[in-house]
């Protein structure tokens, strides 16, 4: 999801790797006439160039361009772990990356899930209220969260539950300053994100209207493969007027990450892989079901030392697990 870019991501496995290649170029056709110019002249620079770099970073801070960037990452390496026999049986995507897995589970076509992202990414950032609100990272028991949120004054509300002992909070700007402070005094490490809007609340409820409007002139197809759904929890219907519903809620609603594992887990999954930029999901998997027998988890990228690298060793980690193995 949003918050993993980083500048000239995916481009080594894009100059090795035709497939990966393709995705961007996809997204630059999908993307100019959007943007104003090809995605990847946002994400690909000269690594040697310091000022460059930091336009690039400075660039992908914008939500507008963040969203559909995270999505083509997260395609491109999905078709690539395809390209090596390695496809999911069922998939979930952590806010902005439910868009990829709902590209992985053929529910939209690469290109609408871009416009579908950009949209997003778009109306969310035009919601302008006197306070946009603000994320706060906890590292705090959900328990703990839910019993001291209680108590605090104003509008503040989980707004991802990434692990058992991981939770991000949103709500009002002073709402959250507050909740920081109590948490600190009960000795829970809590801190502002920067970010320009309290995601997954009510604050940004105003960007769904809009979204719903794109996604009503979309090819919305049923998945091909089990998905599940951040705001509930559970797996997507197959009527598509329903899929729009989900989508539409998710916006203002939590992040149910650790019921979602638990999901997948009841349903027999058991390798779990972060596909996307950098690392962070495998993280909240070794949290929630890292003393789960037989459980595997591997993240397929991270900037340093080198994208390739990271790739080839979460190949390596599937095929020791037994997966992607061709007769």
């Amino acid at each position: 999801g949003q918050g993993s870019q980083y500048a000239n991501m995916g481009r080594e496995l894009a100059e090795r790797e035709p497939a990966v290649a393709a995705v961007f170029a996809e997204a630059d056709r999908v993307m100019e006439p959007i943007l104003g110019r090809p995605l990847t002249s946002y994400l690909f620079v000269d690594a040697g160039d310091p000022t460059a770099v930091e336009q690039a970073e400075q660039a992908l801070m914008q939500t507008a361009i963040t969203q559909p960037a995270v999505l083509t990452m997260d395609t491109a390496v999905c078709r690539l772990l395809a390209e090596y026999g390695l496809t999911p049986d069922m998939v979930m995507g952590h806010s902005l990356g439910e868009y990829g897995a709902l590209v992985a589970a053929g529910v939209l076509p690469f290109a609408h899930a871009l416009e579908a992202a950009a949209a997003r990414g778009r109306e969310m950032t035009r919601v302008s209220l006197g306070d946009n609100g603000w994320l706060a990272a906890v590292m705090a028991p959900l328990a703990v969260v839910e019993e001291t949120l209680a108590q605090i004054d104003g509008y503040v509300v989980p707004a991802n539950i990434n692990a058992r002992g991981q939770c991000v909070i949103g709500g009002e700007g002073e709402a959250v300053a507050r909740a920081i402070q109590a948490f600190g005094k009960q000795g829970y490490p809590a801190q502002r994100l920067p970010v320009s809007h309290a995601f997954h609340t009510r604050i940004v409820a105003p960007a769904a209207e809009p979204l719903r409007k794109v996604l009503d002139r979309l090819s919305i197809s049923p998945p091909s493969r089990p998905l599940v759904a951040n705001a509930t929890a559970d797996f997507y219907p197959s009527d598509s007027e329903a899929i729009k519903d989900l989508l539409v809620r998710q916006i203002a609603s939590p992040v149910q990450w650790v019921a979602g594992l638990e999901k997948l887990y009841a349903s027999g999954v058991r390798a779990f892989v972060e596909v996307g930029p950098k690392r962070a999901l495998k993280g909240f998997v070794d949290d929630v079901l890292g003393d789960r027998e037989g459980v595997v988890s591997l993240f397929t990228n991270r900037p340093q030392p080198k994208e390739l690298s990271a790739f080839n060793q979460a190949l390596c980690g599937l095929y020791a697990a037994g997966y992607g193995i061709r007769e």
